[in-house]
Formats: structure tokens, C-alpha cells, sequence
């Protein structure tokens, strides 16, 4: 647009702002690196750090700027590593691959031409059929590459078309892709498998469907590969992209079947206008996930007081939604064990008397809340809260309709609540 334009770039940030300004095309654009990450900062430091490189400022906005990064060619090279035997160059090629940031961390399984030939057989897509530009780096995700990630992580070839729907329920925008790739937090895609599909590949929905072991290989091999395609074709890899402050082992993988057979509702996919004989993935903005427990209760209101007891962390993602309106759809997956959704349908409440119920009762006072929220940060419409007496109950979702649920699971009184980042999205997984 011709405005002179520089970026005010964290010391610990520079390798995010460079890669994703590459991605963009950006790369004149000029920024200033100052000291420590500003947010935990007071004001008056803030103002500190930026008047200190005032100078360098004023330069990178009136001085012509100059490409400096180097564009990124493709290549078919074809990789060959030896070994004293088969097992030493296997390690060999995992130590390589980690070492350019490939890997997640787990031996990979080689990406040989046969291994993706025999993979892209699960698809009746061309190899070259792109799927989606990947955010947050923008890298071309075509069949083919995504099938080469989905052998890496040790998938079938009958798992690749589950693995493509999941990447174009990702690249929608509501579910906030790049937020996600990119963010300081543990942020992850978790996929809710439904439909026929279910069993015919072996996707676990009763116990352990999060893993680990046997039982759940299928689900592993699947959320591995989604993983391994948000970083070797989103470029999401840790410190350049990812800026994950700790991390979190639900990284690696997240998948699971929904338990339809012991679902007294309907499952998830029809609920969300598909047919029965449909199967699906839904692709759920995991923030943060804990245990519900409750082996005692025996009636509705008190299975459902402590999933409220629950959802009312004061701290978590939850908080969003009293952003701008364009980031602030914030839906929260309630992963209902048979036991407690036996209890309550049993007593004849269906999932929007559910919905009804937690969003009456999870709440937490306003004077909780003011700790973690800057006001200037909230949407205008909800700026009025911030006037309310610390007392004030406010909900930890914007409407009852944003509670998601899901029967997942074997027996016991165990359940898992979900604190989603964004809106889940679901696709039909094509033949």
C-alpha cells in the first residue's frame, strides 16, 4: 500500500517473525528487535524497550529496505544413507531427519519411493492434487506429501484418506489454523472419528481411545501423521514456527473414535447434519484437556455439577471468547464416558438439557477473572462486564449452544473435559 511499515520483533521471536514474513512474501519488510518478551512487562518498561531502539525505528521506517532472504527451492533429491547393517542406517536416517527437523522426536519409518507409492493407494487422488495451502508456513500440501508424513509416522495406506480429511477440516478457516500452529500455549488438533470407517480400520472409542498401546495403534499412527503434516508441510516446527513455552505430550497425537454404540444420543456426525452410513473426522482446537472424575454420582444434576466444578478454571483458554468477535468462537467438547451418559439419559435429559445445565452453572465470579484479562483486550460489546462487582457470575462459554459432546470410552465414572481454542470443523472422509 506504499505506507512505510517495521516490525517491533521480541528478542526470542526473530525466528517466528522471519519465517513467517518468508511465508507471506514479506521479506522487505524491515523490523527492530528489542530485549525480553513485552507481555509480562509493566507499561513503563514497555515504553523502555521501544524508546531505547527509537533510532533503529526511525531508520527501518524512512530507509529503502533489501530482500536478504534466499528463496526456497524445490528439490527431488533423492536422500541415500548408509550403514554397517539395515538397523544402523535406519538409525542413521532418523538422526538426519531430526537433525533438519523432520521428525517429531519418535523413530520415523523411511519415506522410501515404494513405501509412498504403496501409500498413495488408499487414495483414488492424484499424487499432485493439492489439498490445501498449510498455514502457518504456507507450504503446498499435496497428496503425495502428506502421504509421505503419513508412512513416517507408521499409517496404512487405508488410513491416508482419514489423515487428508483432517488436514481440510484444519485448513478451514474457522478452526484458526495458524493461532493454533503458532501459539505460546499447547495448543493441538484433536480428531473425533465417526462413522462406518470406525471399524474398518480398527479406530479405538472405548478404553484408552487416547492411548497409549495396541488397542489404539490405529488412532496413534492417524494423529501422528496430522502432526508430522502441520510441521513438514505447515512448517510448524518447534522455535521456528511452533512457540509452544513448554509443550505438551498431546502434541504427538490426538484421535479417537466416538463410541456410537454406546451413545444414547446419536453420534457426533449426525448431529452435525451427516448421514449415519457417513464416516467422518471432526477436528476439534484442543487447549487443554483434564479428568473428570466422578465414580459416586447417580443422577444428572450431580454428574453434570462436576463437569461444571470442572470447566470453571479460571485460567484457561476458556476467557477468549470475551475477545473481538473475529477471534472469539470458543466451543467446549464435553467426552462423556457410557457410565455417566447412561445416568443421564436414563432420567430423560438429551444433550441441550446438558448444554442448558453448564452453562447456568459454570461460572466463576468476575474478581477471578479480572486477574488473567486486560479490559482493553475484550470485545467492545462485553466491556460492560469490567463495571460489574467482583461477585459477578459470567459464564465460561458465550452461549449454551458451544458445549460439543461426544460418548467416548469404556466403564467407569471417567470422563474428559476439553477446553477448545476455536470452532471444531468436520469433513467426510471420501474413498
Amino acid at each position: 500500500m506504499g505506507i512505510p511499515s517495521a516490525g517491533i520483533v521480541s528478542s526470542g521471536f526473530t525466528a517466528v517473525w522471519e519465517a513467517r514474513h518468508r511465508a507471506l512474501g514479506l521479506d522487505v519488510l524491515p523490523k527492530v528487535v528489542v530485549g525480553p518478551t513485552i507481555t509480562e512487562l509493566p507499561p513503563e518498561r514497555v515504553r523502555e524497550e521501544v524508546l531505547a531502539h527509537a533510532e533503529d525505528l526511525f531508520k527501518a521506517l524512512t530507509e529503502q529496505p533489501t530482500v536478504t532472504a534466499k528463496p526456497i527451492a524445490a528439490s527431488e533429491q533423492v536422500i541415500q544413507y548408509q550403514g554397517r547393517d539395515v538397523l544402523d542406517a535406519l538409525r542413521n536416517l532418523n538422526n538426519d531427519f531430526l537433525d533438519r527437523g523432520w521428525g517429531d522426536g519418535f523413530p520415523l519409518v523411511p519415506p522410501t519411493r515404494e513405501a509412498v507409492d504403496a501409500m498413495l493407494t488408499g487414495a483414488s487422488r492424484g499424487r499432485d492434487e493439492v489439498i490445501t495451502i498449510m498455514e502457518p508456513g504456507r507450504g503446498i500440501a499435496t497428496v503425495e506429501k502428506i502421504a509421505v508424513n503419513c508412512v513416517m509416522a507408521g499409517c496404512r495406506p487405508e488410513h491416508l484418506t482419514v489423515v487428508i480429511a483432517a488436514i481440510e477440516a484444519m485448513s478451514e478457516p474457522e478452526f484458526g489454523l495458524t493461532a493454533i500452529a503458532q501459539s505460546t500455549g499447547p495448543q493441538t488438533p484433536l480428531l473425533v472419528i465417526n462413522g462406518p470407517i470406525r471399524k474398518r480400520l480398527g479406530i479405538n472409542s472405548g478404553r484408552c481411545a487416547l492411548g497409549p498401546g495396541a488397542p489404539s495403534r490405529v488412532n496413534t499412527v492417524i494423529g501422528r501423521a496430522v502432526r508430522l503434516v502441520m510441521m513438514n508441510a505447515g512448517h510448524a516446527y518447534p522455535g521456528v514456527m511452533d512457540m509452544d513455552t513448554i509443550g505438551s505430550p498431546q502434541k504427538y497425537s490426538m484421535c479417537m473414535g466416538e463410541n456410537e454404540e454406546a451413545n444414547p444420543w446419536g453420534p457426533l456426525h449426525v448431529e452435525r447434519g451427516f448421514r449415519p452410513d457417513e464416516s467422518t473426522v471432526t477436528v476439534f482446537p484442543c487447549g487443554a484437556h483434564v479428568d473428570v472424575a466422578d465414580l459416586v454420582s447417580c443422577t444428572p444434576e450431580a454428574v453434570l455439577t462436576t463437569f461444571a466444578y470442572t470447566a470453571n478454571a479460571p485460567l484457561t483458554p476458556s476467557w477468549n471468547w470475551l475477545r473481538p468477535e473475529s477471534d472469539a468462537r470458543r466451543e467446549h467438547l464435553m467426552v462423556i464416558c457410557p457410565d455417566h451418559a447412561r445416568i443421564i439419559a436414563e432420567a430423560g435429559w438429551t444433550k441441550n438439557d446438558i448444554r442448558r445445565f453448564m452453562f447456568h452453572n459454570s461460572r466463576v465470579p468476575l474478581g477471578v477473572l479480572r486477574n488473567p484479562t486486560r479490559p482493553a483486550t475484550v470485545a467492545p460489546g462485553w466491556k460492560w462486564l469490567f463495571d460489574g462487582a467482583d461477585d459477578t457470575m459470567v459464564p465460561v462459554v458465550r452461549d449454551a449452544r458451544d458445549y460439543q459432546i461426544v460418548v467416548v470410552g469404556a466403564d467407569s465414572g471417567k470422563s474428559t473435559y476439553v477446553w477448545d481454542w476455536a470452532a471444531p470443523v468436520t469433513k467426510v472422509i471420501r474413498p
